[in-house]
């Protein structure tokens, strides 16, 4: 057996192992599935299905249509053996940026790797790299926010040609290639915020070899998306 055929032998055997986890946690958590009898997997969801299931709970978060009860109890028990999110999420560290809240998921659901500025370095690869390959997440979002402090940095630290110190200068390194031409030609800061979302998910899809391979498979898609904090809103960048 070469190393190829040892991941997906793993994968196969967690799949099945998590398969009856995820199906009585899905049912219990989300009243759009509710009525099935039986759910399946959270990562034998597609990821169309999945980007679709996210954008649908947050527009009940932007209406303010809570469920009453998050079953968290239920969950957490389920998930005490494994874990099979539908999806992951690459965002900025930021307090009022919460994934889970924002598209309505509940525990297990999500495979969040947060970062000020939600541009990878190369942890933030090998953690996304971990959910695709072990854990079969299908779709990965990269999430961006209106008002990012971290792409202000960088944007004013290019603006002045003021390096920002250590340790922030880091953040800087990753973000200002992004944001370049948006600073040189004036742009707004919401354009950098764009800019650097962009930037992230062209840096993933580029990332060698796990993710650019299963995106030539069609079995992953990465999407960029911007969170309104006025609003609670999630658009789609891209």
């Amino acid at each position: 057996m070469n190393e190829a055929d040892g991941r997906r032998y793993s994968r196969s055997g967690f799949l099945a192992a998590t398969a009856a986890m995820a199906a009585a946690g899905a049912a219990a958590f989300d009243p759009a599935i509710a009525a099935a009898d039986e759910a399946p997997p959270w990562n034998e969801i597609g990821p169309d299905d999945g980007l679709k299931r996210l954008l649908a709970g947050n527009k009940k978060f932007v209406a303010g249509d809570l469920p009453s009860d998050y079953h968290i109890q239920q969950r957490r028990e389920a998930l005490a053996t494994g874990q099979a999110p539908f999806a992951a999420v690459l965002t900025c560290a930021d307090s009022r940026v919460v994934p889970n809240l924002i598209f309505l998921q509940g525990l297990g659901d999500l495979f969040t790797v947060r970062v000020a500025g939600n541009f990878p370095d190369d942890l933030a690869l090998a953690s996304l790299e971990y959910t695709i390959e072990h854990l079969g997440t299908r779709l990965v979002v990269v999430l961006g926010h209106e008002g990012c402090g971290a792409v202000k940095a960088t944007y004013d630290a290019i603006a002045s040609q003021k390096p920002l110190p250590p340790h922030l200068s880091t953040i800087e390194r990753l973000i200002g290639p992004g944001i370049y031409k948006v600073v040189r030609d004036k742009g707004s800061q919401e354009a950098a915020v764009v800019a650097n979302v962009k930037a992230a998910v062209k840096t993933l899809k580029n990332s060698h070899p796990v993710v650019e391979e299963e995106l030539e498979k069609g079995h992953i898609k990465i999407v960029g998306a911007e969170y309104h904090l006025k609003t609670g809103e999630v658009t789609l960048v891209g």
